[in-house]
């Protein structure tokens, strides 16, 4: 997936809209156009600010359209004469090759703000407002109309299927189905939905184009990724203009765009030593982290779309869905292999994280689920890892898993050294019910986890270890003259 694509697109939007958006009222704007480039043949092109622009007829006679770009973001003109169906239109494009985002995976809403005079005549249909599509699978031409030449009543091929309000209107919602029709696929079936506007057209305002979908959504209409949402005329044919004087889209709140933080470290963060799951790269959706739902459940620690949980260390990133990451920039001190444990809940089921860096796939970890969110297990691994910077991803392997951090730190060795080591014999190894420890002189046997915490003190040679969920652990075996360690690891 191609996460540096999206941020371009939505800096590119932010540093063409940062100046307007939101801060003027677009019925108030009485600004005028600067020369702009006429567009006469069929054709989608970028105008380099973060839009894009469309023009098509069906008639390639006298119809152009006029883009202007630059700090005039979307506004456009279009005349059309004798043209059949005639489509102008200037706004966001995705594309329709590769993965792009859904709505709800955009770092804010989609809102539009506009103005627009309009002269002339139509033919049997006309729209102005917004349109787009949406992709395979849920390919979906989609419309949110606000003015028309001749009518504003139930579109072609539609039925009537519901209604939204929003934006001091009340919308009608029509949908209907189109088989092999001229579509971004050439010819192809898919979804039409209309949000058409009641109580009187108007040429000015402002669309807040996420409700709109939302709506459609709950209605059972299904979009996939978005191909593109622009402003838009779309006209059956006589002859016309339309001047959109001021035209501006933004991914946000309704009071402008969403600020584009830039990539850098959250927190310094260096190995051998720990990593603290919340203390993610900076950078935001699908450069320092990808999160499926854009709330933050309990707006704990950072306030971004990273659903961060208290747990008994401080905090854990937590309601994660299969699928999502979280990035850290570390720098490895020296090139050598470390042991990785991955301390990590899940109430459901046994928790999942991969592993990748610098962007290639190199473990993963699991461990028995305690049975609720708040009791975390460790997993362990060990892997190379080279001095210098680094990026670590952590992906959610499994819903619903809670991951608190990870603790890097040079593997510690076995006593095998001395004569007494070589007498005490541990086994089995795996272990699954009990560990039993076989030597002269043994005094006293402990068990830690590999952060340092007793969790077994004994003196008998055989330990319990069925509570215990799987993992590397350190039996001390001290003896009358010597103190002993292996590694033992628990495995059901």
């Amino acid at each position: 997936m191609n996460f540096n694509f999206y941020h371009t697109l939505t800096s590119l939007a932010l540093l063409a809209s940062t100046s307007v958006a939101g801060a003027i009222d677009p019925c108030g704007f009485a600004g005028s156009h600067s020369k702009g480039t006429v567009v006469k043949e069929n054709s989608i092109e970028n105008i380099g600010n973060g839009f894009n622009y469309e023009l098509w007829q069906n008639n390639n006679s006298k119809g152009y359209m006029t883009v202007f770009g630059g700090e005039e973001n979307c506004a456009f003109k279009a005349h059309w004469e004798n043209s059949g169906d005639f489509i102008a239109r200037v706004g966001y494009f995705w594309g329709k090759e590769g993965t792009s985002p859904k709505y709800a995976e955009l770092d804010g809403d989609i809102h539009a703000e506009y103005k627009f005079t309009k002269s002339g005549t139509s033919n049997d249909y006309s729209f102005v407002g917004i349109y787009g599509w949406t992709k395979k699978p849920n390919t979906v031409e989609f419309y949110i109309v606000d003015d028309s030449f001749n009518r504003m009543t139930t579109p072609w091929n539609t039925e009537y299927v519901g209604k939204v309000t929003v934006d001091g209107a009340t919308y009608n919602i029509y949908s209907g189905k189109r088989d092999l029709a001229p579509s971004i696929y050439d010819y192809s079936d898919f979804t039409q939905v209309f949000s058409i506007r009641q109580g009187g057209t108007r040429q000015c305002g402002h669309i807040s184009i996420t409700e709109h979908f939302k709506a459609w959504e709950k209605l059972g209409i299904k979009l996939g990724e978005l191909y593109d949402c622009k402003f838009f005329i779309e006209t059956g044919g006589y002859q016309g203009d339309i001047d959109f004087k001021y035209a501006n889209m933004w991914i946000g709140d309704e009071d402008g765009p969403t600020p584009v933080e830039p990539r850098e470290p959250f927190k310094e963060l260096t190995i051998p030593g720990i990593v603290e799951a919340e203390d993610y790269d900076k950078g935001g959706q699908n450069v320092a982290y990808y999160d499926t739902d854009k709330p933050n459940r309990d707006s704990l620690y950072r306030n971004d779309r990273v659903d961060i949980v208290e747990s008994p260390t401080g905090y854990a990133i937590g309601y994660t869905m299969a699928g999502e990451w979280t990035e850290y920039t570390v720098n490895v001190e020296e090139t050598a292999d470390y042991d990785i444990e991955v301390y990590m809940s899940n109430g459901g089921s046994d928790p999942v994280f991969d592993l990748s860096i610098d962007g290639d796939s190199v473990t993963s970890f699991t461990c028995k689920s305690q049975g609720d969110w708040d009791t975390y297990a460790a997993a362990m691994q060990t892997v190379r890892l080279t001095e210098g910077e680094h990026v670590l991803r952590l992906t959610v392997g499994k819903s619903y898993s809670n991951i608190d951090y990870m603790k890097f730190s040079k593997p510690t060795p076995d006593s095998h050294m001395t004569p007494a080591a070589n007498e005490v014999v541990v086994m089995p190894n795996p272990a699954s019910e009990f560990i039993e420890v076989k030597g002269n002189d043994i005094v006293l046997i402990e068990l830690y986890d590999m952060l340092g915490n007793k969790i077994i003190s004994t003196e008998h040679s055989r330990l319990d270890v069925t509570m215990l969920s799987d993992n590397t652990y350190l039996l001390r075996i001290e003896t009358s003259d010597s103190v002993i360690t292996r590694k033992v690891t628990i495995k059901k």
